[in-house]
């Protein structure tokens, strides 16, 4: 017999050393006992520990134990249980019995669904369907925008240049020409004396000066300086009393006095005398006031 062999009707000792049971050879029922007084099955009472508390431990040894003394007790021999049947018999009853014994399950790996960080890729954008009429309507309505935005630029451009040529246009001579013609004539037949400046004799540009100087108006000596100083008209807005001269823009030789229709006061040269005469040569005409 085995370390746990006992004798009917002696006390066993169980073999943790946790809880000391008592082998009886059947159950009985519990007498009943006054309120107040303890109402534990005698063969229950080994379930407690020392401390008045019970394990899992002393609970499994307790069942392995009492189910050892109940077949002890219908057979006359108490089994032989070793330490390893009591704990492993025990853990089994305890998992079938015990109402408290919660499966634990085996721990699962968690599965972490990857995240991709790529862009989702942009919808393609929706292709717009255009009839023929359509393009046609379209291109119709282009044509007469641009035609709009260029008769505006012409016009834009044409009012700028009326006004700048109404800026530019000399002022009317009025009866100032018609007086300085007038006061020409008078030295009709006055000798050319060249860099003469009086009616004793003048040169082309002595003439002018004189003349002008009359009506108050200042002219410089040469006839250069007096084109340099004037203001360049054309020949339709050249009026009588305007000055005609005779070169180019930087070597003007000769200078008189517009009479009209084609025709100038001048004090032509060495051996002649002022007269009225005709237009010549390379001329272009300035108005002084």
């Amino acid at each position: 017999m085995g370390r746990h062999a006992a004798v009917a009707g002696s006390p066993v000792t169980a073999p943790l050393g946790a809880v000391a049971l008592e082998a009886t050879p059947a159950r009985r029922r519990a007498p009943r006992t006054a309120p107040g007084h303890d109402t534990v099955d005698p063969s229950l009472r080994p379930l407690r520990t020392t401390t008045g508390s019970l394990t899992r431990a002393g609970i499994a040894a307790a069942l392995v134990t009492a189910s050892a003394a109940a077949v002890a007790g219908s057979t006359g021999t108490f089994p032989s249980l070793s330490d390893t049947d009591v704990a492993s018999t025990g853990t089994n009853l305890l998992s079938v019995s015990s109402p408290d014994a919660a499966a634990v399950p085996a721990p699962r790996a968690a599965t972490v669904a990857p995240v991709s960080l790529a862009a989702a890729p942009a919808a393609a954008p929706a292709v717009k369907s255009v009839s023929p009429a359509q393009k046609a309507a379209a291109a119709q309505e282009k044509a007469a925008q641009d035609k709009a935005t260029q008769e505006k630029a012409a016009t834009t451009k044409k009012q700028a240049a009326e006004k700048k040529s109404a800026a530019a246009a000399p002022a009317s001579l009025g009866s100032l020409g018609e007086r300085i013609v007038a006061q020409a004539s008078e030295f009709k037949g006055v000798p050319y004396e060249w860099g003469g400046t009086t009616p004793s004799g003048f040169d082309c540009s002595g003439l002018t000066k004189y003349v002008f100087g009359k009506m108050g108006i200042s002219l410089p000596r040469t006839a250069q300086q007096q084109y340099d100083k004037a203001q360049h008209i054309s020949q339709s807005q050249a009026q009588p009393g305007d000055l005609v001269f005779m070169g180019g823009e930087n070597s003007i030789y000769h200078v008189a006095i517009y009479a009209g229709g084609g025709k100038m006061w001048t004090a032509p040269e060495t051996g002649q005398s002022v007269k009225l005469g005709n237009l010549f040569g390379d001329y272009s005409f300035g108005r002084i006031r």
